[in-house]
Parts: structure tokens; C-alpha cells; sequence
């Protein structure tokens, strides 16, 4: 190869180092700043290739809608409950440099802006006890109402930051460990208290059925006892009237046959009777042949 050829080539690649040095392309989902020697440069917000010097250097920051999920925040409430609060937050980036300038990082920025927001959170759910929180007030607004009034107090504080915050979530409010187990108890005592008076309740309205069903037995067999001594009545009347006709017209086989009657009733087999042969109760055995 000639020394021309080779000083072309040298000379190509060169050309090929620098303008790649002095090119960077921008992301439409990023925004950059351009920096010199660590100190700000310029801040490209246009995506597509853009120029710098070879010795700058580029940092990017995401221009999206991003979120953040923080850990869980203790917050004693106004009637010196401890709750922890679950939230998370959705912000973005508005001015880089702002940003690297308080932060130097994307996760440096998030990271004051989560202790801005859990610092709002603990302020604004303070001023009110833990029925509150939970039911939401009065008007079931209060938690909406509490999340609004968190972004825009946060948002007003993360200005300087160079980043907006968009919306505060409130995902749970839970009671600490501790004293989850005491609630329980409580529920347990009062779920078991609910259920004491429904039994009571019942007994009570089983009793009152009883009583009710027994006292329309006895009136039942009252009532049926009545008509059955009025049947009775009756039939013995009828069964009187029956015997005087008889007696009428024969009173001697009238008595002969009640005499039977008597007997029937009163001799059974193995029974034993102490009475004088003279007795009027044997007279149809003494004067059988009569």
C-alpha cells in the first residue's frame, strides 16, 4: 500500500473518530444535557442526532410519565393512632438541568422527591383521626380530597427539584404489626358479642313458639275433650232411654240382664268373692230353675 493510500485511510478514520465523538442522538422518550468538563453545556429537549464538541459529554433523563413506589410511611394520626400508609407517586422530569444540578441523577431527584412527598403524607393524614382516614369523612371524599391536597403541596415543594409531581396515590393504610392482633381481638369480642344476641334473640322468639304451640294443644284437647263428654253425654241419655223403655216393658228381664251385666264385670277367671249365699247379688243362681 502507498503512503498516500495509508495516510488517507489514517486520515478517514480519524475524520470517522471525531464525528462520532461530536454526534449523540436523542431518544423521543429522552431528554439530554450536554456537559463540559462536568458544568452544563446545553440541555436538548428535540429528539433526533445533534452535535457537541468531542471532549463533551451527554447525560440523559427520561421524559416520560414515571412512577414511584415508596415504602411504607408511619403516620400517627390525630387521635394518636399509628398507621402505615402505602403510596406511590407519579411525577416527571420538566428541567434537567435543575435536575443535575440538585441531584446529578435521575434516581437522586426520585429519591428527594419520594422524602418531599412521604413528609406531605404524614402532615396532611395527622390532622385527621384514624375513623376518618379509613371511612373517608363524612361525604366518603376525604381520602380523595387528602391525595389532591398531597400532590399539590408536594408538587409546589419538588418546583426547585426541575421535576412535577402529577398524582399522589394512597394504596392502603394498615395498622402496624402490633397492634393488628389487639384489633382482631376486638372484632372477635365484638363478632362473638353479635352472636350471643342473635342466640338470645332466638331462644327467646323458640320460647315464645313453644309456649304459643302448647297452649293451643291444651285449648285443642280442651276442646275435644268437651265434645267428647257432650257425645258421651248423649249416648248415655240415649242408652238411659233405652234401658227405662226396657225396664218399662219387662222389669224383670230388665233385671236379669243387668244382673248379667253385673256379673261379667265383676267375676273373672281366678277371682275371689266373700259374700253370703244369701246374698240379693246371687238371687238368678239360687232361682235358676224358677
Amino acid at each position: 500500500m502507498s503512503p498516500k493510500l495509508s495516510l488517507a485511510g489514517i486520515i478517514l478514520a480519524g475524520a470517522a473518530l471525531v464525528a462520532s465523538m461530536s454526534t449523540f442522538v436523542v431518544d423521543q422518550r429522552d431528554q439530554a444535557l450536554v456537559l463540559q468538563f462536568g458544568n452544563p453545556v446545553k440541555v436538548v429537549t428535540n429528539a433526533g442526532l445533534h452535535f457537541k464538541l468531542p471532549w463533551q459529554s451527554v447525560e440523559t433523563f427520561d421524559r416520560r410519565l414515571l412512577e414511584s413506589d415508596a415504602l411504607p410511611n408511619e403516620v400517627i394520626t390525630k387521635d394518636k393512632k399509628s398507621i402505615l400508609v402505602d403510596n406511590y407517586t407519579r411525577w416527571r422530569i420538566t428541567d434537567p438541568l435543575q435536575v443535575y444540578q440538585v441531584a446529578r441523577t435521575q434516581t437522586g431527584v426520585a429519591s428527594r422527591m419520594q422524602d418531599v412527598v412521604r413528609g406531605k403524607v404524614r402532615e396532611l393524614l395527622g390532622q385527621h383521626t384514624l375513623h376518618e382516614i379509613v371511612s373517608g369523612g363524612d361525604q366518603a371524599t376525604l381520602r380523595i380530597e387528602l391525595m389532591q391536597s398531597i400532590q399539590k403541596r408536594a408538587n409546589a415543594d419538588v418546583s426547585e427539584l426541575g421535576i412535577e409531581v402529577v398524582d399522589v396515590r394512597i394504596k392502603r393504610a394498615d395498622l402496624p404489626l402490633e397492634n393488628s392482633e389487639a384489633v382482631f381481638q376486638r372484632m372477635k369480642a365484638e363478632r362473638n358479642r353479635i352472636a350471643k344476641e342473635y342466640r338470645s334473640e332466638g331462644e327467646e322468639a323458640a320460647k315464645e313458639i313453644r309456649a304459643k304451640a302448647e297452649k293451643d294443644v291444651k285449648f285443642l284437647l280442651a276442646d275435644a275433650y268437651r265434645n267428647a263428654q257432650i257425645i258421651r253425654g248423649h249416648a248415655d241419655a240415649k242408652a238411659t232411654g233405652i234401658y227405662a223403655s226396657a225396664h218399662k216393658r219387662d222389669p224383670k228381664f230388665y233385671a236379669f240382664v243387668r244382673s248379667l251385666e253385673a256379673y261379667k264385670q265383676s267375676i273373672s277367671e281366678g277371682t275371689r268373692m266373700v259374700l253370703s249365699p244369701e246374698s240379693e247379688f246371687f238371687r238368678y243362681f239360687e232361682k235358676s230353675t224358677k
